[in-house]
């Protein structure tokens, strides 16, 4: 069988050669973003019940933050120098023990545990806000990558149907070009005889194919 009649049967699409090189970049893509994404899933994974949580019932949320209060030292100790004092000032006045000496000292023990509870409270909601601020920066971190990843999987798909399409074309017009101009040649020399028999257009088309 002639190269000829290979050629007619398609060939090598020229595009071809450049897919080997085009084929590797969902591989290194992968390798570099996937970390990310899988980083982005997980945080999301955390945020979300949070913020669930948060928006339907903040009150809920916000007790349960609270079963995680105990009384800090700092509490205990000023409550037992305000309590000694309060007991002093109580005796001294001759009022040791009546209902205004331990409502005071309760209402002292009330002003100084709310005070620590909101001074834990603040804290365990800065704590709480930096970690979710860093989870939401993952997040937003594995988003990105996974458009990144999204945008360059797309181009390089359509840069393979572009030098797909493109090769076929350029390759079916070297097809047409050469076909038209071997059917001309022999259109041209058709007319002229051989001896023994035959013609040249025709033996030519015998050898090729």
């Amino acid at each position: 069988m002639s190269w000829l009649s290979d050629f007619f049967k398609g060939g090598k699409n020229p595009a071809d050669a450049a897919m080997p090189y085009l084929n590797q970049i969902p591989g290194m893509e992968h390798q570099a973003y996937d970390p990310y994404i899988s980083h982005g899933n997980e945080a999301y994974n955390t945020l979300n019940p949070e913020y669930t949580q948060m928006g339907k019932d903040p009150a809920a949320f916000l007790e349960g933050i609270m079963k995680n209060y105990q009384p800090s030292k700092s509490y205990q100790l000023s409550l037992g120098e305000a309590q000694k004092s309060a007991g002093n000032t109580a005796a001294a006045a001759g009022m040791r023990g009546s209902l205004n000496d331990i409502t005071n000292e309760s209402r002292i023990a009330d002003s100084l545990l709310g005070d620590d509870m909101q001074q834990w409270l603040n804290n365990v909601l800065g704590i709480q806000k930096d970690g979710m601020g860093g989870l939401s920066h993952i997040f937003d971190t594995g988003f990105s990558a996974t458009q990144g990843l999204t945008g360059d999987l797309s181009n390089v798909l359509g840069t393979q149907a572009g030098l797909a399409f493109q090769g076929q074309a350029n390759q079916n017009k070297s097809q047409s070009d050469l076909l038209s101009g071997l059917i001309q040649a022999l259109g041209g020399v058709a007319g002229f005889g051989l001896p023994g028999g035959g013609t040249i257009g025709g033996k030519i088309a015998n050898k090729f194919f």
